[in-house]
Formats: structure tokens, C-alpha cells, sequence
């Protein structure tokens, strides 16, 4: 996935709080205009995307949706002139990517060089932790507060959500009056995902769609054991490698699981999510709860029992922030934070010690995972239009782009070849320990513009594109579900796996069989069936209007 966790949202983001990781890879207001802002699942700006083929831009040009999936360079913006006479301030709110964040006044200055002279604005970033995320942003909405530009996803503030509570703003006329360079470089495909009622509310990042997951390793114990790590197919095929760790290294944990983050190999990539508790079966195309697969059922089981085995840290489920853990080296095993690499070096530099990746599976492309980074403009902005300008100049300036990634140079990052005026430099760039700096690129949008450095090669680039380009979609991309009619029930459920995600993930249950039993029975007595049967109608509804 890119540098996603979080490369990730941290993402990623997948079940329950997986898909929070996977989206960040990495975790996911007042009065409702529901009615008018929820998008239907039943019209036809919901469709189009099952079979692959390329959706229309969002002006309605066949021509620019096909010259932008040919990749084709990005249009010059246009001259905004009188439009940029007064100075403006900008806003943005995304969690923070990660924990050690230091030089935002250094990089923000650096940024802004170009803002200032190129729109006549100033940004500032607004970097919330990523505990009080949801219930920040939560606080703003509901109070009305002004901002301008904010991180909304499928599943970290959601876009819907914000879409519900008239939180965000139509994006269509700003896209094509500003938006030149994005309407240039999104994939066509993708704005399906983000439109409600026939109106844009965000724009898609460009992001890996199938973003492959991984076992990792400490390298140093897997060549200390002779441990054959290639041979892992399943979260079942680690028990030999952990029991020797747990036998062995009274130091180390031998799996890393958290409140908000799964092991590896928990995650079920032959489902993919429609509603909390709701998934698709891609093998037979039925809709289902996901607690009732047997596969999932059984993966959880294996975790209570490494947890009762003690290959899992004991105080596991209130331990929150998967990234810094696994960065404390204390873990053997954990799961890749931004993308798989056959030889770990995805993994090697995010945690900052050696590791080894065996591949675990690729989920389908589906309409989650197409919105698993976003950016939105805020209903309450003073400054819309700026607001576009802005993140259309950084769809189109890769200094800028990669200035508020990586940072300042000499300071976050060395040029290792070229240099970063030109279009493709080589750099090495702080992580572990040593980081301070960090904005993973498809929170900002435009990740094939890297630079080429430990984050991702260009090679690596090229290769999450082509994986975006052939990779297989799931049977419902394009399907949007409505949550309204249930949103009662939903919040009920939400409510329900916001207290029991932490114990499923950690495995950290006294009675595993009382426990996952009696949580199904909550669930349905939540209205849990009655949310599986709204998204069967929605579905039905959805399949028919393309027959």
C-alpha cells in the first residue's frame, strides 16, 4: 500500500478496527440533511464501476476521464488572477501520522514559500492524535466551527457520516473551475466512490486499491531460529515460530496485536465490508454477518488461544497505537504498515530494524478501498475556492507534494542523487526513532508523485499502479450503501464493536466460545438482521438497475 499504514491510514484500516489501519495503515455534527445528502445506492451515479470499465470525470467529459486513466500529465491550473487579491489563511484537520511529529512550523514555512506566492493563502495543519480523532472532529462539526480542508475516508470520519450531517461541500463546480491537475490524475473510476446524491464530497487519493497484507518478521530471530517464514500461509502456520519465541526470548512478545490494530492474518480478504458487522462474499456473492463466517470465527479463536498461550502482550487490548508499538522492536511477528515487499523493505523502514515479509493476500478493489484516503472541503469553509486552488497545487507541484510529506531537507530527508527541484531525485528519509517528520503522501493525494526513496522506489510506484490497473475487482465496486434507513441500528452496532473490537483482536477473553456467542446475539438483538436486510434490498436494487 503506500507508505500506509499508512501509506495508511494507517487504512487500512478488513474487518471492525482493521479497516481503520488499513485506510489511515494503516485506523477511518447537528442537524442531518440525510435525505438529501445520503448517497443512493439505487441511482445511477452509484453503478458503473462493477465491470471495470471507466467512469466519466466528474464534468461529464468521456475525454478527460479516459486522457486522465492514460495517465496523462496534469493540465496547467488555471490563471485564478483577481481571484488570489486577498490573502487568505487555510485550515486542514487529519490525525496525526505519527507520534513524534516536531518540525510542522519548520516544514509549514518551507510549504507555504509556494502557497504564498502561487495562491496568495497560507496552510496550516491541524494534527490530532489519533485516540481523540474521531470525537475531535465529532466536537467541530457539531459545533460549526470554520475550517477548511479535512481527512475523511470510508472509515476514519467518514465520509457519509459528514455527507449526513451536511458537514461537507459539493465539490463538482470547484473541480472543474480549480481542478485541473486532479481531474487529470484521479482514477476515473474512483469518483463513483465518493458520490452522494449525484454530488462529489471528496476527492479519492490516488492510493494502492488492493493493498497486499503480509506476516513480518524480525529478521535477526528468523535467522536465529532457521525458521522457514515463507512457508506461513495462515495466522495458524505461526504457532511453531511463536512457542519458540515465547520459549526463548523472555524479552520479546512474540505477536503484536493491539485494541485497534489485528495480527497478522486475521483479516479475511475474500469479504469485503458494506456496513460495520456486514460483508460480501466474493467466493458466492451472497451478503452476510461477518461474525457467522466460520473462517473468521476460527481466526479469532487462534487469537484467544496465542493470548491464553501468552503470545500476546497481556495488557494488549488497551494498547492503541499499533505503529509505535511495533516500532519498540519488542515484537517478533507483526503485519506489514504500508504495503507488502517480497524482500521487507517496506516494513524494514517503517519499524527501523531489519525485517522479513511473507505475503498473507490481496483483497479485491472495491469501493472501501478506493476511499481509503480522501480529502474533503469543509461546509463551514470561509474560503472554498482557495481551499481547491490549494490542494489542485499540490495535485500539480511535486516540491510542494513532497515538501509537506518528507519535510525540509538536511533536516528530514538527504538527497541521495539528483536534486528536489527536478522531477526525480533519490532520497533518504528519517524514520524510526529518528523521525520527526511525516505525512504519508495519499493523505495529501497524489501519491505516484514520490520521490523515489525508502518510503517507495519508483519501482515500487510502478508496481502499485499496475496492481491498481489489473488488480481484481470485487463484485460490488461501485455499490454504495445507503445507512440511513438503519442508522439507528448502526449506531447501536457501532456502539456494540467499539467496546468488544478491543477483546476479539487481542483475543483477550476468559470464556472465547460465551464470548463470541453471546456478542452475536447483542449484535442481532441491535438490529444487526435488520441492517443485513436493508443492504440486501439496496443490493438487489443495485444489481437490477444495471441488468
Amino acid at each position: 500500500m503506500s507508505r500506509v499504514t499508512n501509506e495508511a491510514s494507517k487504512k487500512r484500516m478488513l474487518s471492525g478496527t482493521a479497516l481503520m489501519l488499513a485506510a489511515m495503515v494503516i485506523v477511518s455534527g447537528c442537524n442531518s440533511n440525510s435525505s438529501s445528502n445520503s448517497n443512493s445506492s439505487s441511482n445511477g451515479n452509484s453503478k458503473g464501476n462493477a465491470n471495470g470499465n471507466a467512469a466519466a470525470s466528474p464534468d461529464g467529459s468521456q475525454e478527460a476521464a479516459e486522457s486522465a486513466s492514460q495517465g496523462s500529465e496534469a493540465a496547467a491550473p488555471e490563471d485564478t488572477g483577481g481571484e488570489t487579491k486577498d490573502f487568505v489563511k487555510l485550515s486542514w484537520y487529519m490525525p496525526k501520522p505519527i507520534d513524534n511529529m516536531k518540525d510542522q512550523e519548520a516544514v509549514e514555512a518551507e510549504a507555504n514559500k509556494i502557497i504564498k506566492d502561487k495562491i496568495n493563502a497560507e496552510l496550516h495543519l491541524n494534527l490530532i492524535d489519533n485516540a481523540g480523532w474521531e470525537d475531535k472532529m465529532k466536537l467541530i462539526s457539531a459545533a460549526g466551527e470554520p475550517y477548511d480542508i479535512v481527512f475523511s475516508t470510508y472509515s476514519s470520519n467518514r465520509i457519509s457520516d459528514n455527507v449526513q450531517k451536511g458537514a461537507l461541500l459539493p465539490l463538482d463546480d470547484l473541480l472543474k473551475k480549480y481542478g485541473q491537475n486532479i481531474l487529470a490524475k484521479v482514477d476515473p473510476r474512483a469518483w463513483k466512490a465518493v458520490t452522494y446524491n449525484g454530488k462529489i464530497m471528496a476527492i479519492p487519493a490516488q492510493t494502492p486499491y488492493s493493498p497486499a497484507g503480509a506476516h513480518v518478521f524480525k529478521k535477526d530471530l528468523v535467522e536465529k531460529y532457521n525458521f522457514d517464514y515463507k512457508s506461513v500461509k495462515s495466522i495458524q502456520d505461526l504457532e511453531p515460530f511463536l512457542a519458540e519465541i515465547k520459549k526463548n526470548e523472555p524479552d520479546m512478545i512474540p505477536l503484536l496485536a493491539t485494541a485497534n490494530g489485528t495480527a497478522s492474518g486475521v483479516t479475511l480478504y475474500d469479504y469485503t465490508t458494506i456496513s460495520p458487522g456486514i460483508s460480501y462474499s466474493e467466493k458466492d456473492g451472497t451478503i452476510v454477518k461477518i461474525l457467522d463466517v466460520p473462517q473468521n470465527k476460527a481466526n479469532y479463536q487462534t487469537i484467544n488461544d496465542f493470548y491464553k498461550k501468552g503470545y500476546i502482550a497481556k495488557d494488549a487490548a488497551i494498547k492503541t497505537d499499533y505503529l509505535a508499538e511495533a516500532k519498540s522492536g519488542k515484537y517478533a511477528v507483526m503485519r506489514d504498515s504500508g504495503g507488502y515487499t517480497e524482500d521487507g523493505s517496506k516494513s524494514t523502514a517503517t519499524y527501523g530494524f531489519q525485517t522479513v515479509e511473507t505475503l498473507s493476500g490481496y483483497p479485491t478493489i472495491s469501493t472501501n478501498s478506493m476511499t481509503s484516503a480522501a480529502t474533503a472541503i469543509s461546509a463551514t469553509s470561509k474560503n472554498p475556492e482557495r481551499a481547491m486552488m490549494l490542494l489542485n497545487l499540490i495535485w500539480g507541484d511535486k516540491y510542494l507534494l513532497n515538501t509537506l510529506a518528507y519535510g525540509v531537507e538536511g533536516k528530514n530527508y538527504t538527497v541521495k542523487s539528483g536534486t528536489v527541484k527536478d522531477d526525480a531525485p533519490t532520497i533518504e528519509a528519517t524514520s524510526g526513532s529518528e523521525q520527526t517528520w511525516a505525512i504519508w503522501h495519499n493523505w495529501l493525494g497524489p501519491l505516484w508523485d514520490q520521490w523515489d526513496s525508502n518510503w517507495n522506489s519508483t519501482a515500487a510506484l510502478e508496481a502499485m499502479k499496475k496492481n491498481n490497473d489489473n488488480g481484481k475487482a470485487s463484485g460490488i465496486l461501485g455499490f454504495i450503501f445507503n445507512p440511513e434507513p438503519v442508522k439507528n441500528e448502526i449506531a447501536q452496532v457501532s456502539a456494540i464493536q467499539k467496546e468488544s473490537n478491543p477483546i476479539l483482536t487481542t483475543g483477550s477473553m476468559p470464556d472465547f466460545e460465551k464470548y463470541y456467542t453471546d456478542l452475536q446475539k447483542r449484535l442481532d438483538d441491535a438490529g444487526m438482521d435488520k441492517i443485513l436486510a436493508e443492504a440486501q434490498k439496496q443490493f438487489d436494487a443495485w444489481k437490477a438497475s444495471d441488468s
